[in-house]
């Protein structure tokens, strides 16, 4: 049995797919399963060992051609399309596979019927199975739409069995060891711990807090962070060496621009992790590491913590809005 996979978005999308994969190969041991994946989260793709080709998304006409010519040679048995994008769709049209089934998710934020409709109307002709979800009516009836309960919906109605427990086994290759002579603690800074609600001296006041306690912190950094952390960006010494944290006798140190390796490898070693919503969630949440997760107050927190929690694993979420945010972190760290 051969099964394509398009899920070529975030690296957390990808990350939340991996049960749907370890689900089915644990019932299936002899399916081969590739993958088309995005850059973001083609780093994911490479670490498992279940996957057996990954192919990358392209917005380039002539490659699409040649990515599309390989995927229809391939002759696949059964192509998902998980992706929100007319991407997969298109892919999945060319592909000629025996069985192509399509995931379509509505508008979360409104009720609207034409949402998505030319991708449903698509689907609907040229696919052998077109799974519409209403989220906004999924959500106000209170209805399980994880986007790994929704993947695996669409696995079980194409006739593949898969275990639906099945919890993310997987292992990142630690680069480096950090020294552990007191616990660890990551704490990721994203632009979204910046708001209306919660400043950057709110996220100072944090720190000093937890100086206090015998922790090592580590502060990890994305594209966003020099937009909103022009203070701590000054006050912390920074660092894009790793050999520089195996003897760290810092209580702080920010960990700027590290690569992918060296990013997961210290989440790896982490007893805590603090992060706003983001795909250093779904990195966090595949390692022993205590979560913690901030959600948006703005942006439907609820809905979206029903939909992209992290999958089968335990974890505190707060929000942006809560009064007594820092004390609730503090208390988390104990």
């Amino acid at each position: 049995m051969k099964i394509c996979i398009e899920r070529s978005d975030r690296m957390g999308d990808m990350i939340l797919t991996l049960p749907i994969i370890q689900g089915i190969k644990k019932r299936n041991p002899k399916a081969s399963i590739d993958v088309v994946a995005s850059e973001k989260n083609l780093k994911i793709c490479k670490l498992s060992n279940l996957i057996n080709k990954t192919y990358v998304k392209t917005n380039n006409s002539s490659a699409f051609k040649k990515l599309s010519k390989h995927i229809r040679n391939e002759k696949y048995d059964y192509y998902f399309s998980f992706s929100p994008s007319w991407f997969g769709l298109i892919l999945g049209y060319y592909s000629k596979s025996k069985f192509k089934s399509a995931l379509i998710l509505q508008s979360r934020y409104k009720s609207n019927l034409l949402s998505k409709l030319w991708q449903i109307i698509f689907s609907k002709i040229f696919f052998s199975q077109s799974k519409v979800i209403n989220r906004f009516k999924s959500l106000r009836e209170n209805h399980d739409i994880h986007q790994t309960k929704m993947m695996m919906d669409a696995i079980l109605n194409s006739g593949i069995s898969l275990d639906k427990n099945h919890k993310s086994e997987f292992t990142f290759i630690n680069a480096f060891t950090i020294k552990k002579d007191k616990k660890v603690c990551v704490i990721h800074l994203s632009s979204k711990w910046i708001n209306e609600y919660y400043e950057e001296d709110n996220f100072l006041e944090l720190l000093k807090s937890l100086e206090k306690k015998n922790l090592s912190i580590y502060l990890t950094s994305d594209e966003t962070t020099k937009s909103k952390f022009h203070k701590i960006l000054t006050l912390y010494s920074s660092t894009d060496k790793f050999s520089e944290l195996i003897n760290n006798d810092n209580k702080i140190v920010l960990c700027d621009n590290f690569n992918f390796e060296n990013w997961t490898t210290l989440l790896n070693q982490a007893d805590y992790t603090i992060t706003p919503e983001s795909g250093c969630t779904h990195i966090a949440s595949l390692t022993s590491s205590k979560l913690c997760v901030i959600y948006d107050s703005d942006n439907f927190p609820k809905s979206i913590m029903r939909e992209y929690a992290p999958w089968n694993k335990e974890y505190l979420a707060l929000e942006t809005n809560d009064l007594d945010l820092n004390k609730k972190l503090l208390n988390f760290v104990e």
